[in-house]
């Protein structure tokens, strides 16, 4: 009897001595639970007056050396409320962005919990939980940093802001300061820098393309990609049908608007393809600011005027002539700096950015498959069987060439034979090749099929001018960036870049390989019209059917991709290659860049009429010197060859 009152006091004391533990704990977690929300509210934002602060701060940029190249702000743009706009508006808004918008109370937690099964199910992000209030939290009033401190204050301060305003006013302060891309702040704005007129004019598929871009403004943008952006608009109609906001009818008949949409009419400043892009940078940094704020870039204003101008030229003269309706170029330092970027032939006939645009690279993309090659143990002196190949039932020709039997891997390369490249690939594996493009900085999908050796996935001409930067910089990876400093007018730094701790992608050993087989390209091979006076390197790219053609090299401390082609793949003549109208650009480009030549000083008259074009005397390049009389006779010659192209002759590639 004893031994078990003694059991039932021992457990007694035990359970109390736990009971007072847990308490103990309890009280403690209360207290530092409460300073640390005290400590990650601390510097929460003042939500006073929000829906009348529909002004967002200007946007000055300013080239590398201080020049004010673009100024973006709210000139002519007004505040507008959600119920003065068409109902649409803001259900396109919703549909797309927070589909339980009026059911939550600022944190949708039954979207939290879908998004992460969704995410565990699929071992990668694919879905977000974030609710519309939370977006306005934080990407307007929170720094983009990704921090827990952060993400309880997005929480608090979406519940704060569903307590102190109603759902029409928070979709009214959303739509008035939200980023809509291509430098456009609020619904307004972005109604007339889109389509030229005022929110409250906007029809029902005008309205679903502004909600799409709201996700990804870069991604989804037409200025950026016309097929993402109708996708993306297409989904959110699909979606509004579903939420019963339109009928399926009403749908198809917004879907027939496609083809009818205008274009923007207004004088755009033509450095506004870079600061478009620029501004995307400054949104990421610093995400919104009620001050204004002035941008320093890594433009370069005498190379970007060149590079304008030079395009203009090579288009009006012999583009046009040849069926190519637009040419792109992107010039890049050794740091990675934008110096010049020029996204087509206008900028206020077409924001659309071919720099950034997704286009076949053709033989260009060989730099990958002889790359990797080389990584793998082939050496340039290695042979290759160049006879013709067929691989389930598809036969790649090769362009004006006849089999000798094999080729060195220099050889191989010099010439761009097709099946050298499509047998090296075969040998080291599309799946490596697509890695080390991806590692390179190609976000874009690279098909596995052998086709992709040739250049059948689409690329972006600045992040494939940026891995040719690799080999320039001896193995390290080339990361493009256009942002030097970002501070506000009085003086407050906001962002400065600092220096990159370069990370190696390929060794010295492999770069200097790559580089005598891209100098002989430039020697004797498919890209010797462009041959400067001084050591440069590179290669040609044409798609089938001449599609695309585009040139890729560098001589340092610049590497300078062109494209041209036509914003409806439309083929172009078919002897313009890449060694012909890239070429014909990259070499006036360089010749200028390093004052071998001086730009044209004015820009030749088009041969096709280009409506809203506006044409000024160029400005003067860096300080030329007397040109060789080599160089001259090469340019001469390159002319010659581009008038015969447009005569019609016989050209090699």
């Amino acid at each position: 009897m004893r031994s078990v009152k003694r059991k039932k006091m021992f457990l007694a004391a035990a359970r109390g001595k736990l009971l007072s533990f847990i308490t103990s704990c309890s009280i403690f977690c209360i207290i530092g639970g409460f300073f640390i929300f005290l400590f990650l509210i601390r510097d929460m934002p003042d939500l006073n007056n929000l829906e009348t602060k529909g002004r967002r701060a200007s946007v000055i940029f300013e080239s590398y050396d201080g020049k004010n190249i673009a100024t973006y702000g709210d000139l002519f743009r007004d505040v507008v409320k959600i119920d003065k706009l068409p109902k649409y508006v803001g259900e396109s808004i919703i549909a797309i962005e927070d589909r339980r918008f009026y059911r939550h109370c600022g944190v949708d937690f039954w979207g939290i919990a879908r998004a992460m099964f969704t995410n565990l199910v699929n071992r990668k992000i694919v879905q977000g939980g974030s609710t519309l209030t939370q977006q306005l939290a934080k990407n307007l009033f929170l720094s983009p940093s990704r921090s827990v401190k952060r993400k309880v204050q997005e929480f608090i301060l979406a519940i704060w802001l569903e307590r102190k305003f109603t759902k029409k006013q928070i979709l009214s302060i959303y739509v008035n300061r939200m980023y809509f891309g291509g430098g456009a702040y609020g619904i307004d704005a972005a109604a007339y820098r889109f389509f030229g007129k005022k929110a409250s004019k906007l029809t029902l598929y005008e309205a679903a393309k502004l909600a799409g871009t709201l996700k990804s403004p870069t991604t989804y943008s037409p200025f950026y990609s016309v097929e993402k952006s109708d996708q993306r608009t297409a989904l959110t109609l699909s979606l509004m049908v579903e939420e019963g906001f339109i009928t399926e009818s009403e749908m198809k008949e917004a879907l027939l608007e496609k083809e009818r949409l205008r274009r923007l009419s207004i004088p755009m400043d033509e450095n506004r393809y870079f600061t478009d892009w620029a501004m995307e940078q400054v949104q990421e940094l610093v995400g919104a600011d009620d001050e204004d704020l002035i941008v320093r870039t890594t433009l370069d204003s005498n190379l970007q005027r060149n590079a304008t101008y030079i395009i203009r030229n090579v288009l009006n003269e012999y583009g046009f002539k040849n069926g190519a309706g637009q040419m792109a170029l992107v010039a890049l330092d050794k740091t990675g700096a934008a110096r010049a970027m020029v996204g087509g032939h206008t900028y206020n006939t077409s924001q659309f950015n071919r720099a950034l645009a997704l286009r076949s690279s053709g033989s260009a993309f060989k730099y990958f498959v002889y790359l990797t090659a080389l990584e793998r143990g082939y050496d340039i002196w290695d042979h290759i069987s160049d006879l013709p190949i067929s691989i389930g039932g598809w036969s790649p020709k090769n362009y004006h060439y006849k089999s000798v039997g094999s080729l060195s891997v220099l050889e191989a390369f010099t010439r761009s034979v097709n099946t050298c490249a499509v047998r090296l690939a075969e040998r080291v594996g599309m799946d490596a090749i697509a890695e080390k493009a991806q590692a390179l900085g190609v976000t874009s999908e690279i098909g596995l099929n052998l086709a992709s050796a040739l250049g059948a996935s689409g690329v972006n001409l600045l992040e494939m001018t940026a891995a040719y930067g690799a080999t320039m910089k001896d193995g390290l990876k080339m990361t493009p960036f256009g942002v030097i400093s970002i501070k506000t007018k009085r003086g407050k730094v906001l962002y400065r870049a600092i220096k990159r701790r370069d990370t190696r992608v390929f060794s010295r050993e492999v770069a200097e390989k790559m580089k005598t087989i891209m100098a002989a390209v430039m020697e004797r091979g498919t890209g010797k019209r462009a041959k400067l006076p001084i050591v440069c390197y590179g290669k040609t790219g044409t798609s089938n059917d001449s599609r695309d053609a585009s040139f890729i090299g560098f001589a340092s401390p610049l590497v300078v991709g062109v494209w041209t082609g036509n914003d409806d793949n439309a083929p172009m003549n078919q002897k313009v290659t890449g060694g012909i109208l890239p070429v014909l650009a990259w070499r006036n480009f360089m010749l200028a860049a390093f004052g071998f030549e001086k730009p044209s000083h004015e820009v030749k008259a088009k041969t096709s009429a280009t409506p809203g074009d506006k044409e000024t005397t160029p400005p003067r390049g860096r300080s030329s010197q007397a040109s060789p009389k080599k160089s001259e006779k090469r340019r001469e010659s390159i002319q010659n060859l581009a008038r015969e192209l447009v005569r019609g002759r016989t050209m090699s590639s």
